[in-house]
């Protein structure tokens, strides 16, 4: 069913784009030869009075084809075609197909704030004696600006406190208002280790490892090496299987609320609504202690993860066995459920199990929803457009996803729900309308900039030449969608 939605989706996005160029083309005056949905051989076409619109075999992408598009054709008779245009003119019809994407993306969010609201940034933990703690943050709160700037995502408040400075927070908490200022600080290094094969114990304080100190460019060359942690008194030997680090940073001491712990459907032996307590005794009280669970499942029996800050451990637990005893809340009454550590790991891999933290914010206020839809497709373009001149580098550390990553996005998403499908929609025909403003040939963006020449030079550039540089842009721009398939492709099969 992925493939479906996904062809669904992508057809619906590429008639939004294509839609712009034909609405202009048309509105001034030049004739549209083709409307086609994905490229080479026809499926399906039916043919109007001057446009055949058609339907190919690959559903990867789309165009409309203009009379005169390709300035070294031959103009036909009885046809009005592109380059007879103005060149302001000419620039308004590339241009409409990215503006059309990017609108349709404010109207999807329009509609989503409507119906869902926006997501809330809410705190699951905060650590005691931190800034955050000191300043009167506490769990459950909904953050709704930082510095007067209204959030939507966790990234957003991130960046601001990890500037330094004071900020000026603004939260929800139980239906009202309350302001905050909070300094952050700068907090030391953290490391986390997940050791399996283990003999000996965890003290408080790291002094060295393996006799060298405690530093991440060491443990990184570590990964799948026998260590040992020596804590002064006593010392751990194991196996290295997985090492994070956090370098400093200023931070509040808090920890992002992500999902409950309350079961949002019926999966083995859970029911929907049943409330996790603990896992082979360990207290389950937010998003923070499920990770803390998946990494004691990685790390098995005999295995153990701990966490660091500086060289002082914080937290460390025991890994589990493959029978694990999960306690939950049922309605009115506590169970002791058996259950295999490849279905707990099976489940806290899996997106769309467990309820949100905290629910949408929504708003009654007609103006206000308006404003906030506008908002937030405005913050998401600016993030977007920061992070679009390195789409590039990513295409070489396999970082961007081609149409196969797509179709596994769009199948998570539909299990979350509509709500996630029509966000991932948005967020989709919104980048496809800034890549295409990217001035590079081939793309609108490219076509864009000869049409700006012409009219700051009021010269028209050799057709031959422009032609030639749009047909190179076209060749790379197929290489990169066949590198990305495969990148794409071994994604999926190293799952």
């Amino acid at each position: 069913m992925s493939v479906v939605y996904f062809l669904v989706i992508l057809i619906g996005i590429i008639s939004v784009h294509e839609l712009g160029h034909f609405v202009f083309a048309r509105l001034f005056g030049v004739d549209v030869l083709e409307f086609a949905l994905g490229f080479g051989p026809k499926l399906y076409e039916k043919k109007g009075k001057k446009t055949s619109f058609r339907v190919n075999l690959i559903p990867i992408g789309g165009y409309v084809k203009l009379a005169g598009e390709d300035p070294t054709e031959e103009q036909r008779e009885g046809l009005i075609g592109l380059y007879s245009k103005p060149a302001w003119q000419r620039l308004l019809i590339f241009f409409a197909g990215p503006l059309f994407s990017i609108l349709a993306g404010y109207l999807l969010f329009t509609v989503i704030v409507s119906a869902w609201g926006v997501p809330s940034v809410s705190i699951a933990l905060v650590e005691r004696n931190s800034p955050a703690f000191e300043a009167g943050l506490a769990a459950d709160d909904i953050i709704l600006s930082i510095n007067g700037k209204r959030v939507y995502d966790t990234y957003t408040v991130s960046q601001i406190i990890r500037e330094g400075k004071p900020v000026k927070l603004v939260v929800l908490r139980d239906g009202k208002k309350v302001n905050l200022l909070a300094t952050p600080q700068i907090f030391k290094e953290s490391h986390f280790l997940m050791l399996r094969d283990v003999s000996g114990e965890v003290g408080e304080s790291v002094k060295e490892v393996s006799g060298k100190p405690f530093e991440p460019s060491y443990l990184s060359s570590m990964i799948n090496q026998y260590i040992s942690i020596d804590f002064g008194s006593v010392s751990l030997k194991g196996l290295l299987k997985q090492y994070q680090y956090d370098p400093p940073r200023y931070a509040l001491g808090f920890y992002f609320a992500t999902v409950s712990t309350v079961f949002r459907k019926d999966i083995g032996p859970f029911l929907k609504g049943d409330r996790l307590i603990s896992v082979d005794g360990l207290q389950i009280q937010n998003n923070v202690d499920l990770s803390r669970v998946y990494q004691l499942i990685l790390a098995g029996e005999g295995g153990i993860y701990l966490e660091a800050s500086g060289d002082k451990v914080v937290w460390s637990h025991a890994g589990f066995g493959e029978q694990i005893v999960v306690e939950v809340q049922r309605e009115n009454q506590k169970l002791s459920l058996a259950v295999s550590s490849v279905l707990l790991r099976e489940i806290l891999e899996s997106a769309g199990i467990f309820e949100p933290r905290s629910q949408n914010l929504k708003f009654k206020n007609l103006g206000e929803m308006i404003l906030v839809a506008v908002d937030r497709c405005n913050n998401l373009l600016f993030m977007m457009y920061k992070s679009l001149f390195g789409i590039f580098r990513a295409a070489d550390q396999g970082g961007v996803v081609g149409p196969l990553g797509l179709v596994g996005l769009v199948g998570e998403a539909a299990k979350v729900g509509l709500e996630q499908v029509l966000t991932l929609v948005a967020f989709i025909t919104m980048s496809i309308g800034l890549f295409n403003l990217l001035p590079l040939p081939a793309l609108d963006g490219g076509r864009i900039v000869f049409s700006f020449l012409e009219i700051v030079f009021r010269r028209k550039i050799d057709p031959k030449i422009e032609g030639l540089i749009h047909l190179v842009g076209f060749v790379i721009l197929i290489v990169l969608m066949v590198f990305v398939t495969f990148s794409d492709i071994g994604r999926l099969i190293a799952r």
